[in-house]
């Protein structure tokens, strides 16, 4: 790893979401659904998905599931969420995707989902997300269709 992105690494906080920080966080994630998604989603699909995240849908979200922030600095880089056994909406910003973030993000969740028992975390991967659930160790479970498009259900043991 070199020194600038070890010092970058340094500098990530990850905290709980907060009704504050609904505006930046539905910008995280439907820029980043916009942009990391394009290749494998038709427009209507990412609009569609785009309308989930949307401040509303969020805020409810945060007060019904426990959702984790990454910053680096004070700049909002990625989030995960955790409701029962599922993984839900992990999404890193573009410009920062590559770097480990994702993974560290995992990593975290896992250990809250362990605290509290879960023996086996499941996820629904969009398509573009697929090969990166699978390098943490998730397995395919199946092919689903939504309104919003096809997604893989992947499930991975905790315990």
């Amino acid at each position: 790893m070199s020194r600038d992105k070890f010092a970058a690494m340094k500098s990530l906080k990850i905290r709980q979401a907060t009704v504050a920080d609904v505006i930046p966080l539905s910008e995280l994630i439907r820029r980043t659904i916009r942009v990391s998604n394009s290749k494998d989603y038709d427009q209507k699909s990412i609009d569609r998905l785009c309308t989930i995240f949307e401040p509303e849908p969020v805020t409810k979200r945060i007060e019904n599931e426990l959702i984790l922030l990454c910053f680096m600095g004070t700049e909002l880089v990625g989030t995960v969420g955790l409701r029962d056994d599922y993984l839900r909406s992990m999404f890193v910003d573009p410009e920062y995707q590559g770097r480990g973030l994702g993974k560290m993000l995992d990593v975290r969740i896992e250990e809250e989902a362990r605290q509290r028992a879960i023996p086996e975390m499941m996820l629904h991967s969009s398509l573009t997300a697929r090969e990166f659930y699978l390098a943490l160790g998730y397995e395919f479970v199946e092919f689903q269709t939504y309104p919003e498009g096809p997604f893989v259900l992947m499930r991975k043991p905790l315990l």
